[in-house]
């Protein structure tokens, strides 16, 4: 067997959890069209995608880890791109640029997860490993007041921008893209003034 043979066969159980966990999600959209979330059990959820207990239990820890899986999963993968920038004057800028179509195509889906009562909770929590990311590229790079600043500015800002972005959605975009990204970053806090190296965060909202 070749190594690209390998390569491929090595995929497939990473294929056929795609499939599971998409099964998964499936049903429990088509169960919240018969009932409110807070009423839906795993063993619902499992009936309706045709699978066993301890697949489920394979998966996911509980039905909340279904909806954070697949925001988290769609964020990485269709919605979000970050980019550091290096400009002339040494000063750093992470860019962060959101893509919008996947949402605008899916807007049903979306739309009703959204409508889950403490979903932006769940989903703000699933959070700590980009903020960790971001915050770990640039911390050997800044004393220790400078490091809690950036912290705090990539949790403010972060989990700002997304709520922002989640509830425009949620009401059918009720500001163009321009405005919404101008919105946005007038809301960026500025800190090179006082903290030289810490970065700033701008952002970006394509459609495209």
């Amino acid at each position: 067997m070749s190594k690209n043979e390998k390569s491929s066969d090595e995929r497939l159980p990473n294929r056929q959890v795609q499939r599971t966990c998409s099964w998964i999600f499936e049903a429990l959209l088509l169960l919240m069209d018969e009932k409110p979330y807070d009423k839906i059990t795993v063993t619902d959820i499992i009936e309706k995608a045709g699978i066993a207990r301890q697949t489920f239990y394979r998966n996911f820890k509980d039905k909340n880890e279904v909806i954070v899986k697949y925001f988290t999963n769609i964020f990485n993968s269709e919605l979000l791109t970050i980019e550091n920038i290096n400009k002339k004057d040494k000063q750093e800028n992470i860019i962060l640029t959101f893509n919008i179509k996947y949402m605008i195509n899916h807007r049903a889906n979306i739309k009703k997860l959204l409508t889950i009562v403490g979903i932006k909770d769940l989903f703000t929590d699933s959070f700590t490993e980009w903020h960790n990311m971001l915050f770990n590229q640039k911390k050997n790079k800044l004393n220790k007041e400078a490091q809690l600043v950036y912290w705090y500015k990539i949790h403010y800002q972060i989990t700002g921008i997304i709520i922002v972005i989640m509830d425009w959605f949620k009401n059918d975009m009720p500001l163009p893209v321009s405005n919404l990204v101008r919105l946005l970053n007038f809301y960026t806090v500025d800190t090179k003034t006082i903290f030289s190296n810490v970065p700033n965060i701008k952002i970006k909202i394509i459609d495209n």
